[in-house]
């Protein structure tokens, strides 16, 4: 084996056991309370008082690391700080999340990934991301829900995206989604609670259909002709 190739092997190997170590310590911590319903993690960031809102915020900023569940979180906003602040607060804790998995995918040694094992395949990402109308592509990618959020950061700094053009993006793109989830949080139990569900489905649902139709046919042929080798 090559000295190159096997300082390539080591390298990633500590880097993934250093990672894996930093994600069990964090999950296995008696201060991470597995939250299985927004119900639970009210309770818990509740009793921090007048630091609620700093620890909600600082924990949806490592959400990655601590293995939270997305969704639980995101509905947890409206339930601790009502549909105007939760809006605010959600806003704030999405964008910690993005701007750490940015800095991970830039400093963290994806831009190394991406050179090294990402071919052909991450040359299209690249250039996805870093050419022409890398705002509206940028925003696309946060505002139709079929796209992975954490991946889709990381992947935006490994190819170096502005950051003012993928914050700005992240931000806009976030933002009928944090409305809609703290709506319906708030109008648990209320008459209000289908009005907001169908408020919901709108809010993730027409930038869906409208992605198909302007974008979406051409994206799906050309990576399905990117598969087949033509």
């Amino acid at each position: 084996m090559k000295k190159t190739s096997l300082y390539i092997i080591l390298r990633l190997a500590a880097y993934a056991l250093l990672l894996g170590a930093v994600v069990y310590a964090l999950y296995m911590s008696p201060y991470n309370p597995h939250p299985r319903s927004a119900e639970d993690v009210r309770r818990w960031v509740i009793g921090f008082g007048v630091w609620a809102p700093l620890i909600y915020v600082g924990v949806y900023t490592i959400r990655p690391l601590l293995l939270f569940p997305t969704l639980i979180l995101n509905l947890s906003a409206g339930v601790l700080f009502g549909p105007w602040w939760g809006v605010v607060f959600l806003l704030c804790g999405g964008f910690g999340c993005a701007s750490f998995c940015y800095l991970l995918g830039r400093f963290g040694g994806g831009s190394w990934l991406l050179s090294n094992f990402g071919g052909s395949l991450g040359e299209r990402l690249a250039s996805y991301l870093a050419g022409e109308g890398s705002f509206t592509k940028m925003l696309w990618l946060r505002t139709v829900p079929i796209f992975p959020y954490d991946p889709v950061s990381i992947i935006a700094g490994s190819v170096r995206l502005p950051f003012k053009i993928y914050g700005g993006a992240t931000v806009l793109g976030m933002l009928p989604g944090a409305v809609a989830y703290n709506f319906l949080a708030d109008s648990f139990g209320t008459a209000r609670f289908y009005a907001a569900l169908l408020v919901t489905l709108l809010a993730f649902g027409v930038p869906l259909v409208w992605w198909r139709r302007r974008s979406g046919a051409n994206v799906v042929a050309g990576w399905k002709k990117y598969w087949k080798g033509k």
